[in-house]
């Protein structure tokens, strides 16, 4: 029996509607999977009627991006209440956030010389979508001004880049406190690709976390070597976290991550997992 706790849909930067990722998880021979698209919880309902439709475990989630002390992170919320009433308005909040940065972006480009509109971006995203930076570059793949992708990151989308606005978010402490609120554990998303400052180590900054109420942290992730994951196993071990783990599937977004391989290319063992989050699955 296996899990894939880490996943995004079309509801988010995923190419696979919620039932096309949950019909796919159960083809592999997935036991639990969870949903965690970016800042939305829209494609729960849809992924959580094919689970139970297929007789597969299912976890309700969302991968919340947060900035402030101690620093910018993703956090996974996992097992929570997609209908919380104040979990739904926060993120209305955040999509409408989103909605203002994105028409940042498009005025960034059309000075920078690429003709490019609002309409045009949401032509190129599934419907539905919570448009972000992976539908940007798909336009701009389409619209001929990169080659791929990649150059559109690299030129344009990425952190550094000439386009990009940075987006308005919770504070770690926020989200946290969301998560909770809403029924969940949370969990630091991939600490392994955490941008650290120069004196802060991985052990400081998820005790800073933990401070704050962190449950736990992503022990298991697809891009990690062996070594990688024994380190942050033994630093839950340490800190007295909880661990989870995920692929980080986005489908041909991430057409280098496979749906359900998590541990150095082989799926994770649902037994791995603790019991207290198995415990929370709803399907």
């Amino acid at each position: 029996m296996t899990a894939d706790l880490h996943t995004h849909s079309t509801a988010s930067d995923g190419t696979f509607t919620p039932t096309k990722l949950v019909e796919a998880a159960h083809s592999l021979g997935i036991s639990l999977l969870a949903l965690t698209d970016h800042d939305t919880t829209a494609g729960v309902s849809e992924a959580l009627a094919a689970a139970r439709r297929l007789g597969m475990g299912f976890l309700p989630g969302v991968e919340l991006s947060a900035e402030g002390p101690p620093g910018k992170c993703h956090l996974l919320g996992l097992g929570i209440d997609p209908n919380y009433p104040c979990l739904i308005e926060t993120l209305r909040q955040l999509s409408q956030k989103r909605h203002e940065r994105n028409l940042k972006i498009v005025g960034r480009l059309n000075a920078l010389g690429i003709t490019i509109t609002m309409e045009d971006v949401v032509a190129h995203a599934p419907q539905g979508a919570n448009i972000g930076r992976p539908h940007f570059a798909a336009t701009l793949v389409a619209l001929g001004a990169v080659a791929d992708t990649k150059e559109a990151f690299a030129r344009y989308l990425g952190d550094e880049a000439a386009a990009n606005v940075e987006k308005e978010t919770l504070s770690p402490a926020e989200a946290i406190a969301l998560v909770h609120e809403a029924g969940g554990l949370c969990f630091l998303a991939h600490p392994g690709l955490l941008r650290r400052s120069q004196h802060e180590t991985h052990e400081s900054r998820v005790r800073a976390l933990t401070a704050l109420g962190l449950d736990g942290i992503e022990a298991y992730y697809s891009s990690y070597t062996p070594a990688n994951e024994a380190f942050f196993l033994r630093l839950a071990e340490k800190l007295g976290l909880l661990v989870t783990g995920g692929s980080d599937f986005h489908g041909a977004n991430k057409p280098d991550v496979p749906l359900g391989v998590v541990r150095d290319g082989q799926p994770l063992e649902l037994t791995l997992l603790p019991s207290r989050l198995r415990a929370l699955a709803v399907a």
